[in-house]
């Protein structure tokens, strides 16, 4: 113990001046970044607490499977149009935004993946009511206020999210991996699918699942595309009902009773996101990049 004591104060007496001030610096920028995470961490969770008291109340069964012209009023038909639509919705633009994202990281020539960059760039921070308008002046006329062509606005928001996630996470797989594989003789195309997006394969799960969860909660889109309706049959040739459409018409009303059920259906939405989020989480917590 004495020796260790003393070996410790010999350290510290050959730290010199600028060691001292950099340990100084670097034990004050580690509690700001501490306390920074914290304050961000706070809205969110003030936000989560606020959806909570408010929707919790009003959550029933006869409220998750009632439809709105019962009594009492539920939203069956709002959830079942949020999650087909979106479903569709990533069913379009998912393996579109995953083959943009394989094709600019492992086969495009440095020019057409800067381009393409500035492209998904450009995509990503466009308003989502442009995608809307996009779909009602292009879409809406041919077919008509419908599932549809909710589901063609929501795919123009999600294919940047799918394709930006899956090149950046495919630039983290390890050359050597590529490199071994093409070495064995295995095919190029054939290394891209059971090596590399292999080894990505939870990033690119990632990806989109935040493209579904944007979806999920975009409102613009759907009020030009969709609208709304009563109706519980799951039709994508009509107008369909969106939980995040309900959450947009009931908050403007005067009678609270309308306004407590968009606290509810905003509570729905968010622990439906969750259960998403959390279950490919779990499924992929093994399977990380390398």
């Amino acid at each position: 113990m004495t020796t260790s004591g003393t070996d410790t104060m010999n350290i510290r007496l050959a730290l010199t001046p600028h060691d001292l001030r950099r340990r100084r610096v670097n034990r004050v920028m580690i509690r700001s970044i501490r306390i920074t995470a914290i304050l961000s961490i706070i809205p969110l969770l003030a936000i989560v607490a606020l959806v909570i008291s408010k929707g919790l109340p009003g959550l029933n069964l006869s409220f998750l499977f009632n439809s709105p012209l019962s009594e009492p009023a539920g939203i069956i038909n709002a959830i079942q149009g949020s999650l087909v639509i979106t479903l569709v919705a990533t069913i379009a633009s998912a393996p579109i935004g995953i083959a943009g994202g394989i094709y600019l990281n492992e086969y495009a020539s440095n020019r057409v993946a800067s381009l393409g960059e500035v492209i998904i760039d450009v995509m990503l921070g466009v308003p989502s009511i442009l995608a809307g308008l996009f779909a009602y002046f292009a879409i809406v006329p041919i077919i008509g206020h419908s599932g549809w062509a909710a589901a063609i606005a929501l795919s123009v928001l999600m294919i940047p999210v799918v394709m930006r996630t899956t090149q950046e996470v495919l630039r983290l797989v390890p050359s050597g991996l590529r490199e071994a594989s093409l070495a064995l003789g295995v095919s190029r195309w054939k290394t891209t699918l059971l090596i590399t997006c292999r080894t990505a394969l939870s990033g690119i799960m990632t990806g989109v699942v935040l493209a579904i969860s944007r979806g999920l909660g975009e409102t613009a889109p759907l009020l030009l595309t969709s609208q709304s309706s009563n109706d519980t049959a799951i039709n994508l040739g009509h107008p369909m009902s969106a939980m995040t459409v309900v959450i947009y018409n009931n908050a403007g009303s005067s009678d609270p009773q309308i306004v407590a059920q968009a606290w509810t259906t905003a509570l729905v939405l968010f622990v439906i996101a969750l259960i998403l989020n959390v279950s490919v989480r779990f499924k992929t917590v093994n399977n990380r990049v390398v």
